[in-house]
C-alpha cells in the first residue's frame, strides 16, 4: 500500500489505473476481511 500511495503521489503520469481500481476494489476487501479476522484474534 506504500509502495501504490508513492506512485500515485510522485509518479502520476505513471500510473496504471487498471491497477488502481483493482486496489480499490478487489484488494481493499480482501484486506478488510483480513483486518478483521486480526480484530477477532
Amino acid at each position: 500500500m506504500i509502495g501504490l500511495r508513492n506512485i500515485v503521489v510522485h509518479e502520476y503520469f505513471r500510473i496504471d489505473f487498471g491497477i488502481i481500481w483493482d486496489a480499490a476494489t478487489v484488494f481493499l476487501l480482501q484486506l478488510k476481511k483480513e483486518i478483521g479476522t486480526i480484530k477477532l484474534d
